[in-house]
């Protein structure tokens, strides 16, 4: 039994199926990967099989295999070495539930630096100050979603424990009435995205943002989103920064 796929290498399901096996976000991914050929960046899913084994009995057999195997195939694809000193391949460890549940699953970014990756990003980089801003996010991630004092050097410490939290969170006190408020079922749970990252923090003109293939409140069929430049992922869904709308990416 595999617990976990690579975008490129998902099953074929029917839509349902994948999006329960994958979650939402996974399985879109997967569609976008490759049906829609779109640019996706590198990446691979854990599915929920694995969260539900985890909740039931703990970390499941095998898992670490497969995280070092997958990890292994986004590096061919992204051409850069996780840990590696020089020019380190980052991840973001993201939650993915069949059901949306906006906010109440964690997300850890930027994972994969210590000290010495740090380094090798401000240098690949050459931006000691974005280096150093991905670094203290990541921990200040780690801090709050691991419930760990102390970022550890080891990457593949933080990618294991990154995925249990995501696991952890799916019966969080906050998630659990959430998915009571709205008829969720428990025995979902979430499947885990683990993605190459992409810096919208780079600089003035990188960007991160959200969008819908029509307006969301209208239903007009016309692309509709918030865009926030010089900033990752988080800033917009969070609320914590005033976003600007799509069209101002014609400017």
């Amino acid at each position: 039994m595999s617990w976990s796929f690579s975008f490129d290498r998902a099953p074929e399901l029917e839509p349902a199926a994948l999006r329960a096996l994958l979650g939402g976000k996974g399985a879109n991914l997967v569609v976008m990967a490759t049906e829609l050929e779109l640019p996706v960046p590198p990446g691979f899913v854990i599915s929920t099989d694995a969260c539900k084994a985890y909740m039931a009995s703990g970390w499941p057999d095998g898992l670490d295999d497969e995280l070092r195997q997958q990890m292994a195939h986004i590096e061919t694809q992204a051409g850069r070495r996780f840990g590696d000193l020089a020019d380190p391949l980052l991840v973001s460890v993201r939650s993915g539930a069949p059901v949306s549940m906006p906010g109440m699953l964690d997300t850890i970014l930027n994972l994969g630096l210590n000290a010495d990756t740090t380094a090798g990003l401000a240098a690949a980089s050459g931006d000691a100050a974005f280096a150093a801003t991905c670094r203290e996010r990541l921990e200040a991630m780690y801090r709050d979603i691991v419930g760990s004092d102390q970022l550890p050097e080891d990457p593949w410490q933080q990618l294991r424990a990154a995925v249990e939290a995501v696991f952890r969170s799916w019966d969080s006190e906050r998630a659990r009435s959430f998915r009571e408020k709205e008829g969720i079922s428990a025995e979902l749970g979430t499947a885990v995205v683990v993605q190459t990252m992409v810096f919208g923090n780079r600089g003035a003109d990188s960007g991160t943002g959200v969008l819908f293939t029509r307006n969301p409140a209208t239903g007009e069929n016309e692309p509709y989103g918030d865009v926030l430049f010089g900033a990752q992922g988080e800033d917009v869904v969070a609320g914590t920064h005033a976003t600007e709308p799509i069209a101002s990416l014609e400017e």
